[in-house]
């Protein structure tokens, strides 16, 4: 953030802190929304004129904020605010700690496959919610494709988006946008549709996994005709590490013909979802012991006598331990409600802890509800002693992979019990407490678990899977195995 000498503070309503980023006509601050002790990112125009280009440009700058303050989504920038100060436009927006898409791949060059799917499965939900309010942002680039400290994604500057419902605001025979990113439609200047912001969507995820756009170098309109002409070099030559489904799906999104990219996001997500759920990588063509040194061969073979036989214990061990469906629930308890809920939907109470259905989550305000009961999730009293042999916790809403993600989730989880022994919590501290570490993962988690008497388990959340800010916790379920006593 540059330094600049700037009036403060801008109006009654907003304090300039520092200069984000400058254009030709306006500049982003840093700003503190007063009112509300808000920290906000302030875009200014400087209209001082009438000609027809400041004329055109404050038509969409009033369009990117009609357009943004129809958009509530996590992957979105959020208008709070916009306005006009005397030769000054303003809209004050989300401002976003982390740093550009664009910045981290001239910092990297090419990402890991993983991460170029989290941020593209990002990018493409929130375009897809964008999408479905019949707003298209006709200027998808890495620049304009924040990227937060958890690897959250903010979709920002709206500033030449459409509604489909509007009217067109650039003039004929003038084109708009980034001529690296640009659809062929927009190229020649024709109607966009939400198949233009896929096409760009398809050039950013090519450069995240490569380092580059597929067409680069020499002057806008040498890029332009090659939009037009030219089919993207492999993805797999230029990374052996993308598998032939990714390529393929990326591909479809840079279709030269609109009717031959994905319709909408939604099918292109769900395809990635099927890649999530598989395999992403290839191996490179190199074999194995070409890869390795002398010092590595030497202990993979190492590895290779002394696996099997630590396999065979494995199974040996696992023998004598029945899997925890095979044990009877305990069904016989009392839980006592410690947080308050935000239902999803209205009908779904404490019980839906421990009815068995994966498919609702037990939704919670987390941090009101955290500073109030001092991070006690719910305590369970057994109307009658009980010998617990194992314990499973499903953490996150499990109905489907989009709810699963959308959700904070705990990281760990510390579970209190007592019994005829152990009267207090805080006696004997280290025979009552246990720290259970669960993975961000579907499906019910039946953690290590050494068995024992009770007649009350409190669970206390510790840590969170990431720094997510997001204050909506989800937890679908915990089974409780054993026996009464």
């Amino acid at each position: 953030m540059s330094s600049e000498i700037f009036p403060r503070p801008f109006n009654a309503d907003f304090e300039l802190l520092g200069v984000l980023g400058k254009g030709g006509m306006g500049s982003v601050y840093k700003a503190r929304q007063v009112k509300l002790n808000r920290i906000v990112a302030l875009k200014v125009l400087h209209i001082e004129g009438d000609s027809e280009e400041e004329k055109e440009a404050e038509k969409r700058f009033y369009s990117e904020a009609q357009a943004m303050k129809e958009l509530n989504h996590q992957n979105l920038a959020t208008v709070y605010d916009f306005g006009k100060q005397g030769d000054k436009i303003f809209i004050a927006m989300t401002f976003v700690e982390g740093e550009s898409l664009s910045d981290i791949i001239k910092r990297e060059k090419k990402l890991t496959v993983k991460r170029a799917i989290y941020i593209a499965w990002q990018i493409a939900r929130g375009l897809e919610y964008a999408h479905e309010r019949e707003v298209i942002h006709r200027d998808i680039k890495p620049s304009n494709i924040m990227i937060k400290k958890n690897n959250e994604v903010c979709i920002i500057d709206f500033g030449i988006s459409i509604s489909t419902h509007s009217q067109r605001l650039t003039n004929p025979g003038m084109t708009m946008g980034t001529p690296e990113y640009m659809s062929p439609e927009q190229c020649q200047n024709k109607n966009v549709t939400h198949q233009s912001d896929i096409y760009s969507f398809g050039i950013v995820f090519y450069e995240m996994l490569t380092g580059d756009p597929p067409f680069v170098g020499g002057a806008s309109l040498s890029i332009l005709n090659r939009h037009l002409q030219e089919a993207p070099k492999s993805l797999r030559k230029k990374n052996d590490e993308v598998s032939e489904e990714l390529e393929k799906i990326i591909f479809k999104c840079l279709e030269k013909k609109t009717d031959q990219r994905y319709r909408t996001f939604a099918t292109f997500i769900e395809e990635l979802k099927n890649i999530m759920n598989g395999t992403t990588t290839q191996e490179p063509p190199k074999s194995l012991a070409g890869r390795l040194s002398k010092a590595e061969r030497i202990m993979f073979f190492i590895l290779c006598i002394i696996l099997p036989f630590l396999l065979v214990i494995m199974v040996i061990l696992l023998s004598f331990k029945k899997p925890p469906e095979n044990l009877p629930a305990i069904n016989y308890l009392k839980p006592n409600q410690s947080w308050m809920l935000q239902s999803v939907p209205s009908e779904i109470s404490i019980n839906s802890l421990f009815d068995g259905n994966l498919g609702t989550a037990w939704i919670i305000q987390k941090n009101s509800a955290l500073k109030a009961n001092n991070g006690i999730l719910v305590t369970i009293r057994f109307t009658k002693p009980v010998f617990i042999s194992n314990l499973g916790i499903a953490i996150g809403d499990q109905s489907d992979w989009d709810n699963f993600q959308k959700y904070n989730k705990p990281k760990d989880i510390w579970i209190r019990y007592a019994n005829s022994t152990v009267k207090e919590h805080k006696v004997n501290e280290q025979s009552s407490v246990r720290k259970i570490s669960l993975e961000d993962k579907l499906g019910v988690q039946y953690v290590p678990w050494t068995p024992v008497e009770v007649t009350e388990l409190m669970f206390e959340l510790k840590a969170m899977q990431n720094d997510s800010k997001n204050d909506d916790l989800a937890i679908s379920e915990i089974r409780i195995f054993g026996m009464e006593l």
